[in-house]
C-alpha cells in the first residue's frame, strides 16, 4: 500500500498545569484523570463509524451521535473537545448532564483575536465555561475550558483560527479511548445548513497522538518553528497543522496526490469546502495533471474555492459538481458543503488499493487551511472508501451543476 511515505512523529506529552493563563476559565488541576468506575449494566460498544451531517435530509447526525457517546460516558471518565466552537442544542444538555455526574470536560475552543469566551459564535461553549466555573467555586476539578488567540499552536495572525475540530473519550460504555475526527462544526446553524463528516475509531495510537496535539494546544502558543507533525498507525496516517511554513515539498495533500498513480487505473473524488491561495493553486495543478493523464476525478466545488481553481480543473477534464445547493426552506434557503473530504481507489502492482481522507484541513492558506490549526486523518481500507463514497453520494448526485453562489455561515 502506498501511504505518501510518511514518518509517524510523536509530540511530546505536555501537561496541562494549573499555570496555563490567556483564555483558559480554569486550570486544569494536575494529572489526567483516574481510571473510571465501571457503570452497572452500561454495556454500550462503540465500533468505528463514519457519518455524515446532511442539512437536506439528516439533519443533526453527527450531533445526535456524539450525544449518544456523552450519555455513555461514565462519572470519572474524561471528554477532550478540540473545537472551533460549540453551538448545539443536541449536545449542550448531554454535555451538563455528564459534568454534574461527574466526566471531566476539556475544550479547547477558538476565542477570536483577544482569545476571549465568544458568546455569539460558541453559546454552548460559554455555558460550559460558566458550569465548569461554579464546578469549581465547589471544589470541584479535573474540568476546564481554554479560549484560544486566534491558532493555538502556531504564529498568531489575522488570518489564523483554532480550526481543529476531534472529540475524544477516555471511556464510552465498553469501549476505552475513542476518537471522533473530521469537519463538523458542533452547532445548530451548521446542522441546518452544512454538510460534514465525522469519523470514530477505537485506535488507542490515535488516540495517545491527538491527545499531545491537544495537550500542547491548551497552552496557547506556537509549539514549535513549524508546528506540522505527522503520526501513523495501524491502516492510517494522520497530519496536524499549522504549518509554517507551507510549501510543496512539505504540505501532506500535495504527498498524497503524488503517491498516487497519475493514471487510468485511479478513481479520485473530492467534497472541498474552500481551496484558494498558493496552496490552492499548486494542488490544482498537481489534481490537472493527473486528470491529464488519465485520471478520474470528480470534485465537489465548495462556497470558497476560487474560480482559478475551478477553470484549472475543468480545463483537465474533471467532472465538476455543486457545493451550493438552494433548498426551498426559506428560513434556511441554502445549504453548502463544508466537507474537506476525499476518496480515492487505484491499482498499485496489479491490486485495487483504497483510502479516504477526513479531516478540517481546507485546501489553501486562508483560516481554514495551512496556518491555523487542523487535523486530518487517512484511512486505508475499501470500508472507508466505500463508507465515505456513500456519504458524499447526494452532493454528486444533486443537479442542477451550475456552480452557483452560495454564502457560507
Amino acid at each position: 500500500m502506498r501511504r505518501a511515505g510518511w514518518v509517524g512523529t510523536l509530540l511530546s506529552a505536555v501537561l496541562v498545569a494549573g499555570s496555563l493563563g490567556g483564555g483558559m476559565t480554569a486550570s486544569a488541576g494536575g494529572a489526567e484523570a483516574p481510571t473510571p468506575r465501571a457503570v452497572a449494566g452500561d454495556s454500550f460498544t462503540v465500533t468505528r463509524a463514519m457519518t455524515m451531517n446532511d442539512p437536506t435530509h439528516r439533519k443533526g447526525t453527527v450531533a445526535r451521535q456524539l450525544r449518544t457517546y456523552i450519555k455513555h460516558t461514565p462519572a470519572g471518565s474524561t471528554i477532550s473537545i478540540m473545537s472551533f466552537y460549540l453551538s448545539s442544542s443536541i449536545t449542550w444538555p448531554a454535555l451538563r448532564a455528564a459534568y454534574e455526574r461527574g466526566v471531566h470536560i476539556r475544550a479547547v475552543l477558538y476565542g477570536g483575536p483577544e482569545g476571549r469566551p465568544l458568546a455569539g459564535v460558541s453559546r454552548e461553549g460559554v455555558q460550559l465555561s460558566t458550569l465548569i466555573d461554579e464546578g469549581r467555586a465547589q471544589g470541584r476539578r479535573g474540568s476546564w475550558v481554554v479560549w484560544t488567540k486566534r491558532t493555538a499552536r502556531g504564529k498568531d495572525a489575522p488570518n489564523t483560527v483554532m480550526h481543529t475540530k476531534f472529540w475524544q473519550f477516555t471511556r464510552v460504555g465498553a469501549t476505552h479511548k475513542v476518537t471522533m475526527i473530521g469537519s463538523y462544526n458542533n452547532g445548530d446553524p451548521p446542522d441546518a445548513r452544512a454538510y460534514s463528516a465525522m469519523v470514530t475509531l477505537t485506535d488507542p495510537k490515535l488516540y495517545d497522538d491527538l491527545q499531545s496535539v491537544f495537550r500542547e494546544a491548551a497552552h496557547d502558543r506556537r509549539a514549535a518553528r513549524n508546528p506540522q507533525q505527522r503520526f501513523s498507525g495501524d491502516g492510517w496516517d494522520a497530519y496536524v497543522f499549522p504549518s509554517t511554513p507551507i510549501s510543496p515539498d512539505n504540505d501532506p495533500v500535495m504527498e498524497r496526490l503524488r503517491a498516487i498513480p497519475a493514471d487510468a487505473g485511479t478513481q479520485m473524488a473530492i467534497s472541498m469546502y474552500s481551496m484558494q491561495g498558493r496552496r490552492g493553486r499548486w494542488l490544482a495543478k498537481r489534481l490537472a495533471t493527473m486528470v491529464e493523464r488519465g485520471a478520474r476525478l470528480t470534485f465537489v466545488v465548495g462556497p470558497d474555492v476560487d474560480r482559478s481553481v475551478v477553470r484549472t480543473l475543468r480545463s483537465a477534464g474533471a467532472i465538476l459538481e455543486d457545493g451550493c445547493w438552494k433548498t426551498g426552506d426559506r428560513r434556511n434557503s441554502y445549504a453548502y458543503t463544508h466537507d474537506k473530504e476525499m476518496t480515492a481507489t487505484w491499482l498499485e502492482d496489479g491490486q485495487r488499493q483504497y483510502a479516504a481522507w477526513i479531516g478540517s484541513d481546507d485546501w489553501g492558506n486562508g483560516s481554514g487551511g495551512s496556518q491555523s490549526d487542523q487535523a486530518t486523518i487517512g484511512l486505508y481500507s475499501s470500508w472507508a472508501y466505500t463508507r465515505l463514497t456513500a456519504l458524499l453520494a447526494p452532493q454528486i448526485a444533486h443537479e442542477p451543476d451550475d456552480l452557483s453562489h452560495c454564502d457560507p455561515l
